[in-house]
Formats: C-alpha cells, structure tokens, sequence
C-alpha cells in the first residue's frame, strides 16, 4: 500500500506540471544530449585523428633475411614501411652483430670475430625504401658454431622530420628488434653449388697448383739422375692414389669407361748411362 500510494502521489505531481515546467525540463534534456553527443564527436575525432597520425608515419622496422642471390648468406634489412620517410635512422645493441672476418683466417682454421660494420647513421629512408647489407653466411657460421653468438637485441631509432636551422629533428621513434640466427630455416639440407661455394671451390683449385709448381720449381732443380727417378716415383705414387679415392667415392659407369682407356701398365723411366750419350 506504502508504496502504491507514493506512486500514485509522484502521478498526481506530474499531473498538476504547467506547461512552463514541461518545457524547461526538455529543454534541459536536450541540453544534457547535445552536451553528450559532443564529448562522444570529440573522443571520436581524437581517435580517428590518432589512427590518421599512425597510418602517416614512418615505421621502420629492422629484421634479417636469407639473400635473394645465395640461400645461406643472411642479409640485415632495414625497411621503412611507413608512409612518410624517416629521417636520421641510427643502429642501438647492447652486443653489436658480430660476423668472421674469414679473409684473413689462421692456417689452423681459426678465424677472428669482429662486429658487423654498420654505419653510424642512415640519413634517410623513403617510403618503402630499403637498406641491406650482407650480414654473414649460414653455412660459415655453423662451422664456427658456440664461438659466435647467434641472438642479437637491438633497436632502430629514427625521426619522422629532419633538423632544419638549428631546430631538433621532430618526433622520435624506437623499434626493438630481436636478431636470432636460431630463428632462421636450417642449414642442415642439400647444399646448392653457389657462386660463393664455386669461388672458394676456385680459390682450393689454386692453392693446390700453386703447391704443385712450387714443388715442380725446386724439384727440377736437382741434377742427379737418381733423386729425379725417386722424385718422379713419389709424383706418380701420389697421382694413383688420388686416383684411387676419386673412383672409390665417384665410381661410375663413365669412370669405368675412362679405366679401360687408361693404362696403368706404363713403363717406368731407365737411367741413360752417360757414357752412351753421344752428340749429334
């Protein structure tokens, strides 16, 4: 009953309104909606002119990716992927990438590790625009194995205006990257004769003729007819066992073919008695 009567009493109060009073209260109504129709409109606009800033902004990112040329040799990529370009892009690491200098290895095969040579700043990145440089080879770096790192943390700063009469360059970003040789494909499959396994397989090549006219220069050398028989015996010795290991490892049809056409029974070289020679 209490509570149907002061249902009832609020009717009644309503009821008895002027129409003065119904109009203020729209009025103050329609207030109230404007007033939240205006603060939605502007945390609308705010976030669309947000998302328009970030769409328009440089966005750099830093990553590394196997060689388009080479499969295994692994390129670092800085790519501004942004709309507007980047401006005054510098490299931070707390352990900076490290590579071999494999062109100056030790006859032991050790090889010196030194950081990869970076430039100190990158002037300017267009739109879509990249920077790459060779960073090391995959199959190289397996070989050396825990005597070289393999995760890099870094980041790449840059700025979305440049500096301009002795103004500061405008905004500042920063992109962490985590650079990780274990994150890349294996290495642990066929391995493709390259351009760069065919210059090193050319480099070997020359090294072992070097060796062999070297050993010829000084051999010639000799004048006694005996140390030449024993150098010549030694020469062919180390031929057939080449020989040797080459049809043990490539023994082919065409390889038996050569064999049959190959005499091995040739006769070895007799000492001329000086005492017959005679001039002509």
């Amino acid at each position: 009953m209490g509570i149907t009567g002061s249902i009832t009493d609020r009717g009644r109060e309503l009821a008895e309104f002027n129409p003065g009073a119904w109009t203020a209260v729209a009025a103050w109504v329609a207030i109230a909606v404007v007033v939240a129709a205006l603060i939605y409109g502007w945390r609308q606009y705010l976030k669309a002119r947000d998302k328009r800033a970030e769409l328009t902004q440089p966005n750099v990112s830093m990553f590394m990716e196997p060689s388009g040329s080479d499969w295994h040799l692994v390129e670092l990529v800085v790519r501004n992927y942004g709309q507007t370009p980047a401006y005054g892009l510098r490299f931070e690491f707390a352990n900076p990438p490290t590579v071999g200098k494999y062109e100056s290895s030790y006859d032991d095969n050790y090889v010196d590790i030194v950081p990869l040579n970076l430039p100190a700043e990158i002037p300017y990145l267009a739109p879509s625009q990249e920077w790459r440089i060779v960073w090391d080879s995959a199959l190289d770096r397996k070989q050396l194995g825990e005597a070289i790192a393999s995760r890099f943390d870094g980041a790449v700063t840059y700025y979305d205006q440049p500096p301009s009469g002795g103004k500061p360059a405008g905004k500042k970003f920063r992109n962490t990257a985590v650079l990780d040789w274990a994150t890349l494909p294996p290495v642990d499959r066929m391995e493709l004769l390259t351009t760069h396994d065919r210059a090193r397989q050319e480099k070997q090549k020359l090294e072992l003729l070097r060796g062999v006219l070297n050993y010829f220069q000084y051999a010639a050398k000799e004048t006694d007819e005996q140390t030449l028989r024993s150098e010549i015996n030694r020469i062919n010795a180390l031929g057939a066992e080449v020989r040797e290991r080459w049809k043990s490892r490539y023994e082919t049809t065409d390889d038996e073919d050569d064999d049959e056409d190959y005499d091995d029974d040739d006769p070895e070289t007799e000492l001329i008695n000086p005492r017959g020679r005679h001039n002509a």
